[in-house]
């Protein structure tokens, strides 16, 4: 859209929500280390119990899993681990502690390794700058307390006026437009002054547009799933131009 109708748009908003993950840390640095720690637990087990294990294999069907999951909104890991290995057509059962521990080596690997992509603190300060409220708004991981541990060691967590989990302190998730209007209730603002960023079209725009907000797509990869949005950009950078 042209710089007169973006003028428009910062006109009218007054409040920008942010989803987390691919959105303002990078999160194909932080699966690339989840990946990796479940494919090292996962075979360890697995070659004890008597079965070779290719890893590269192994690792290129967890990132697949890991992909249609997230289309699915399946993001309690404790169902991925029996789906990987039976779409790799292995007999072994997995104790429930190993399912847990496979589960957390994830989350905290991922934790480690996802960092906020170089344009994200700039970009925040600029907005919070000029005036807007913000907010983050991010799906709950399905394990207790550890997306709020992900927003708490961010370098960025104090930006934000608020910050929801929703799947924790909503009963819905994304895409149902329950949790976006609960977080422009918690910045007592109306949807229709917020604008979301986010990177998912299927949870993160189709979610904003029902709740009545503008939105603006973060493109990182095609997700072979047409939501238009307001504007689509290719980095937090570009959103100077619109607001």
């Amino acid at each position: 859209m042209g710089t007169q109708t973006a003028r428009g748009l910062a006109d009218k908003v007054r409040a920008v929500i942010f989803d987390l993950d691919e959105t303002l840390i990078d999160s194909l640095q932080g699966h690339v280390g989840a990946h990796a720690e479940v494919c090292r637990v996962l075979g360890e087990f697995l070659r004890g119990e008597g079965y070779p294990v290719d890893e590269k294999e192994l690792l290129t069907q967890i990132s697949k899993l890991d992909d249609e999951m997230n289309k699915q909104f399946i993001y309690d890991r404790d169902e991925w681990w029996p789906r990987l290995l039976e779409r790799m057509m292995i007999q072994a059962r997995l104790p429930e502690d190993l399912v847990k521990k496979l589960t957390r080596s994830y989350w905290l690997a991922y934790a480690s390794s996802a960092k906020p992509y170089p344009e994200t603190l700039p970009i925040l300060k600029y907005l919070k700058d000029r005036g807007y409220l913000l907010g983050l708004l991010s799906d709950t991981d399905r394990l207790p307390g550890m997306k709020r541990y992900r927003i708490e060691i961010q370098p960025f967590r104090d930006l934000f006026h608020i910050t929801l989990v929703s799947g924790e302190e909503t009963e819905q998730t994304k895409p149902s437009p329950e949790p976006f209007l609960a977080a422009a209730e918690k910045l007592g603002v109306r949807p229709e002054e917020c604008v979301f960023v986010g990177d998912k079209p299927f949870a993160d725009i189709e979610g904003a547009k029902k709740a009545g907000m503008r939105t603006v797509l973060v493109y990182r990869r095609d997700w072979g799933v047409k939501v238009e949005a307001d504007y689509v950009v290719r980095s937090l950078d570009e959103l100077r131009r619109i607001l």
